[in-house]
């Protein structure tokens, strides 16, 4: 057996550093729950909206997926998605939501065009029709920031009515769809399920949201 000669005063060369075991990586929890503030309509205009779809959907021959009376609403503000539903964060924007006078408002959209993810929507160029809405928004931003929470402050109101791949130019209806803003709601969508969960209501009536 052959020995490695050292000269005095000389150290041995270090011995190899281990290698690092290769770690698996990690796999972030599925975002099955997403929370966001909503306004709907009153079930007759809700009626009245769903059959305005329907006919869009006809006239251009857009072949697209209606959305039914009960799930029409205008997003207010997105609260973000989640593994399970945070029910702390649920509290403070329950919270924050019963502390703003409840909408009793009028909105109107004049205007019709493809929006993102083949979304067909209901619009507004005139500020005028949702002036109020507008403010009401600001209004509960405001008690969500107080919350701890924050939200979002983009905001182009609209309305979707159908999901179609079909695209369409913003173009004026025939007639300005005029709506009362019945309620604020708080919403689980279950993501992937096509489920909306109501999980607030203001004013507090009975919920006729949820649907599979």
């Amino acid at each position: 057996m052959s020995e490695q000669l050292l000269l005095p005063g000389i150290e041995p060369p270090p011995k190899p550093l281990p290698r690092p075991r290769s770690k698996a990586p990690r796999v972030a929890p599925a975002l099955e729950h997403s929370l966001f503030f909503a306004i709907v309509p009153a079930s007759h205009d809700a009626t009245s909206i769903a059959a305005l779809g329907e006919r869009m959907n006809s006239q251009h021959a857009l072949k697209g997926t209606l959305v039914d009376a009960h799930r029409l609403h205008v997003t207010l503000f997105d609260l973000g998605g989640y593994p399970s539903v945070p029910a702390d964060k649920v509290a403070l924007a329950s919270k924050a939501a019963a502390s703003v006078v409840p909408p009793t408002f009028d909105i109107v959209f004049e205007k019709a065009m493809s929006y993102t993810k083949g979304a067909l929507v209901l619009c507004a160029d005139d500020d005028e029709g949702v002036s109020a809405l507008k403010a009401f928004r600001q209004r509960l931003g405001e008690a969500l920031a107080d919350a701890g929470l924050k939200p979002p402050r983009s905001f182009t109101p609209h309305m979707t009515v159908a999901y179609a791949r079909r695209k369409l130019e913003k173009h004026a209806l025939e007639e300005p769809v005029r709506w009362t803003a019945a309620s604020l709601v708080l919403i689980d969508s279950h993501v992937g399920e096509g489920v909306h969960e109501v999980l607030g209501r203001w004013p507090d009536v009975a919920s006729g949201l949820s649907a599979a």
